[in-house]
């Protein structure tokens, strides 16, 4: 049986990684040492090596055979793949969430609203994009649907280092938090045009800004 030290120092490990790349520390094809990474972050071997394991599975690492771990670099062809998923299925749990919606659902989702355009214009890049997260998954988690939820949990997860990256740079966030509005506005009946419509238009603003993100900057 393992040291129970270790049970729970992966998650640690974990966050650690997770920050360094998605701040840009560890860049896209950059390879990674369990061995200096159990060094650095003070643990053994067996958390860096589990700690890993769950970025390869969430899409922040690629563990190669017989080469190692490096960071997972993306082409632009397969963001743009990811992000006409996102269209798809996002579209889709708007169309199924919005039957069972409550109240204070929406009034949660405006609440998420408020907070990111506050953040934005303070330019606290990662809060915000945490709790974009949060307001494109509650969508999926109130259709009850855990296989919806869980696909877009990962696709949301594999993307969140790039929108890091587009968004610190661009500085250009407040279409999409009106997007946000104009979807919230739409499940109230303030407008006509379907909400699930309007997610789909977001999230297609959202690869168009990707694909000359870095056709300009690169990967």
């Amino acid at each position: 049986m393992g040291d129970p030290k270790d049970l729970n120092a992966w998650v640690g490990v974990y966050e650690f990684l997770k920050d360094k790349i998605i701040d840009g520390f560890y860049g896209p094809g950059e390879k990674l040492s369990e061995r200096e990474i159990a060094k650095l972050v003070n643990v053994s071997r067996t958390p860096a090596r589990e700690a890993l394991k769950v970025l390869e599975y969430e899409g922040f690492v690629a563990n190669i055979t017989k080469r190692g771990v490096f960071v997972k670099k993306y082409s632009p062809g397969e963001l743009d793949t990811i992000h006409k998923m996102l269209i798809r299925l996002e579209g889709l749990a708007v169309e199924m969430a919005a039957p069972r919606l409550s109240e204070s659902d929406l009034r949660n989702l405006q609440k998420m609203n408020n907070r990111m355009k506050s953040l934005a214009s303070r330019r606290n890049y990662r809060d915000y994009l945490t709790i974009n997260i949060d307001f494109h998954l509650l969508f999926p988690r109130v259709t009850g649907s855990s296989e919806l939820f869980d696909i877009l949990s990962q696709l949301r997860k594999r993307t969140f280092r790039f929108y890091y990256a587009q968004i610190t740079m661009v500085n250009d966030p407040e279409q999409y938090v009106n997007d946000h509005q104009d979807i919230i506005d739409a499940l109230r009946g303030k407008i006509h045009e379907k909400p699930e419509k309007l997610m789909e238009k977001h999230v297609d603003r959202t690869r168009k800004s990707f694909l000359n993100f870095y056709r300009k900057f690169g990967i």
